[in-house]
């Protein structure tokens, strides 16, 4: 009967320590349960070390994504080629996602938006940009995004 005891309270010991980790797990934002408001990103811009999520051109290639209108356009900046090329559209945000359409003219600079990123080097008028996961981290004002396949996180500009 001791023993059986003993095996008990081990075992309650172990739910405990299993609890209390997973409860620890939860602290910050890991899981990226903060999605991203117009609040968040308005008048914001983020450099990401890649911008493979973005295009896969743009693998390896420093690339920036900026917030404006009150989040309601963004513009998406790489340098290809030794020259700065933009992307620019209007943005929409889903539940914890972002979808970054880019206009269709080959002028960033039309009013409806466009990209001037030549053929195969980034992303191309028409194209609509969906992430996943478009997460902000309030205590470090980063934005994690995620295409499906990569994470990437964008640190204040």
């Amino acid at each position: 009967m001791q023993q059986r005891s003993r095996r008990g309270l081990s075992l309650l010991a172990v739910i405990a320590t299993v609890s209390a980790f997973a409860l620890l797990g939860c602290v910050g934002d890991k899981e990226h349960d903060n999605p991203a408001t117009a609040s968040d990103l308005n008048n914001r811009a983020f450099t990401f070390p890649s911008g493979k999520v973005f295009d896969p051109a743009l693998t390896n290639v420093p690339t920036v994504l900026a917030f404006a209108n009150n989040a309601t356009t963004f513009a998406l900046h790489a340098t290809v080629q030794n020259l700065v090329h933009t992307a620019t559209g209007t943005y929409g945000a889903g539940t914890g996602s972002c979808r970054l359409p880019i206009g269709n003219s080959l002028d960033p600079n039309a009013s409806s938006g466009g990209s001037d990123f030549p053929t195969g080097t980034g992303p191309q008028p028409g194209k609509t940009i969906n992430l996943v996961i478009c997460d902000f981290d309030r205590t470090k004002n980063t934005l994690t995004v995620f295409d499906g396949t990569t994470t990437l996180t964008g640190v204040p500009q």
